[in-house]
């Protein structure tokens, strides 16, 4: 069977997987109605805004288990799976994924973009950065995907929130050390090798990074390690074999 015919199988499974997480649909529902509310209390372009940047959760939060729980759950042993189409199937989950992602973030940012552009508050650089902001989500998935292989349940997910707590606490107990980087963080500016280093480090653990103008760069990083993340996975996965 060519991969193109798993595809549909593929996409209602992931589909049906996510509408049988109650935090996922709680997310899903409560996002807009709180983004209405500070539009009003603000305006749309502070609703946007907060959006934009925190958007690409949405995709870490459909992430959860994307391998390890179905390969040691037996469930892959299905005669729909036969002849080595469950690594088709759990390679299309990326797609998947981040289709549905991108579908509801793209349903959501045209309802907030009408709404500015009513308001006459509207940037265009927002449709950039919500580009920006898909590819920060679809870092999330692959990432998420590759830990997935290791890590059962939704290990995968809280590694990598885990990783951006001890970043975060670490760049706050160092800003005395550090306010150089601070500054040319703030400004989007790096003087020398050291500062982009770190810069690259920071995004990989924070890809929302990049939907910030003066850090757009930074999906130079986000793109290398989407990349990477995939063919981590690619590779994981032509050697994988269920065990009977």
């Amino acid at each position: 069977m060519p991969e193109q015919s798993v595809f549909p199988l593929t996409t209602r499974l992931a589909g049906s997987r996510l509408r049988s997480s109650g935090l996922t649909l709680a997310v899903a529902a409560a996002l807009p109605a709180f983004l209405v509310f500070l539009g009003l209390r603000d305006s749309p372009a502070a609703a946007l805004n907060f959006f934009l940047l925190f958007f690409p959760y949405l995709f870490l939060l459909a992430s959860q288990d994307m391998a390890a729980t179905e390969v040691r759950g037996g469930g892959l042993e299905n005669v729909l799976f036969l002849e080595g189409r469950f690594r088709t199937y759990l390679w299309q989950k990326n797609l998947a994924l981040i289709g549905a992602g991108g579908t509801y973030a793209a349903g959501v940012f045209m309802g907030l973009a009408a709404w500015s552009l009513v308001r006459g508050t509207f940037d265009p650089y927002s449709a950039v950065q919500f580009g920006l902001g898909l590819l920060a989500g679809a870092y999330y998935v692959a990432a998420a995907g590759a830990l997935s292989h290791v890590l059962a349940a939704g290990g995968n997910v809280v590694v990598i929130l885990l990783a951006q707590a001890v970043s975060l606490i670490g760049l706050i107990l160092s800003t005395t050390f550090r306010t150089g980087f601070i500054d040319h963080l703030a400004a989007g500016r790096f003087a020398d090798l050291k500062s982009w280093l770190l810069f690259a480090g920071l995004t990989a653990v924070f890809p929302n990074l990049i939907v910030s103008r003066r850090l757009a760069r930074g999906g130079l990083v986000v793109l290398a390690g989407l990349g990477l993340a995939l063919l981590f996975q690619r590779t994981r996965l032509r050697r994988l074999e269920l065990r009977k």
